[in-house]
């Protein structure tokens, strides 16, 4: 559909004064934040008529317009301009994820919290499902005398470990050969192909060495069962207690605290745009709010996202700034964690 330019500026002052201050936009208001001379009458006509094509709403006979879910749309997509964070946000982003930089469980939940405090939303932040996990790394460490502990790294940063017991001492060179033996032979297979055929046909290849390993083989797998548990984090619930509109906010809260449901929504985002509005989120308790999604990486491949649940109304330059960059410090920190150049 083609819209005359002067529409679109129209349509895209109403938004961001809509967005500014939340307030029903009037003719005379929108005249001054135009940047080309034009009359009260000719703003009222031009809004009527972008009412008629779906882009803005009036609540009331006699009030000003607001934008409409497919006002919001174009408005994402075509007309917002990218808003950078001052350094002091970055800043502050960074020195909150660096601090918990040496665990990547704590990195997820660092960056769901700061991204929350900052866009005052409630947001998810989702570890790559064991899908798409690879074993990046497989560390061996001894805990007693004939007890160690089997420490498995993903490709997307998680860590997951599992005991196990020998039937003789366990020396540093011992650990030595384990770590060799086991990473020669799993490093970088898809967690998703450690089934107990996989591991028979390891022992197998091992020969004679497997006897000396079945316990720490059943570890591994152990570690890798537990990747398959779903990962998600979430902090800011409470921020959406004065998000919710009218008939919706009930069902809101449900879905936010209902763990189900969200591991569904981080699952959906992997396949949807940055910002989905409204009935586009593809949840019907979502249909009064909008999703920012941003993806985070440590390889070529996508590992996780992180997505904030927020009022249809927000300002999405801001927020959207927000997650590209928590995102960013996310995926840097893991790759320093895991060594991934």
């Amino acid at each position: 559909m083609q819209i005359a330019q002067r529409k679109i500026k129209i349509l895209k002052a109403v938004v961001e004064a809509y967005i500014k201050n939340g307030e029903p936009v009037g003719s005379k208001l929108l005249c001054n934040a135009l940047d080309f001379p034009v009359s009260s009458a000719t703003v009222r006509n031009e809004m009527a008529e972008l009412s008629d094509l779906g882009f803005l709403m009036q609540p009331h006979t006699s009030a000003g317009r607001i934008p409409s879910q497919q006002g919001y749309r174009l408005y994402v997509n075509s007309l917002m301009d990218k808003k950078t964070l001052s350094g002091d946000t970055k800043a502050l982003i960074y020195d909150k994820l660096v601090r918990a930089g040496d665990d990547p469980e704590k990195l997820l939940t660092a960056a769901a919290k700061i991204a929350a405090e900052l866009t005052h939303s409630a947001v998810i932040a989702a570890a790559p499902s064991s899908e798409e996990a690879r074993i990046h790394k497989l560390r061996f460490v001894q805990t007693g005398l004939k007890t160690g502990m089997a420490v498995l790294i993903t490709s997307g940063g998680l860590i997951k470990t599992a005991l196990f017991k020998c039937d003789y001492v366990i020396t540093p060179d011992i650990i030595r050969v384990f770590e060799s033996m086991f990473n020669r032979s799993m490093e970088g297979v898809p967690i998703r192909r450690i089934t107990p055929a996989f591991v028979q046909t390891l022992a197998v290849e091992m020969g004679e060495l497997a006897l000396l390993v079945p316990s720490v083989l059943a570890a591994v797998m152990t570690a890798c069962r537990e990747v398959g548990d779903s990962r998600i984090v979430v902090e800011g619930r409470t921020n959406l207690i004065d998000l919710g509109t009218g008939d919706n906010q009930k069902e809101l809260l449900k879905f936010i605290h209902d763990d189900d449901a969200l591991e569904t929504l981080a699952e959906s985002i992997k396949h949807s745009e940055n910002i989905a509005i409204g009935t586009d989120t593809g949840f019907e308790e979502l249909h009064a709010n909008s999703v920012i999604s941003c993806k985070y990486s440590t390889e070529t491949s996508v590992s996780g996202s992180i997505a904030a649940i927020v009022p249809m109304r927000t300002d999405y330059a801001y927020d959207a700034a927000v997650l590209e960059y928590t995102a960013q410090c996310v995926s840097g920190l893991l790759k320093a964690l895991l060594m991934i150049d």
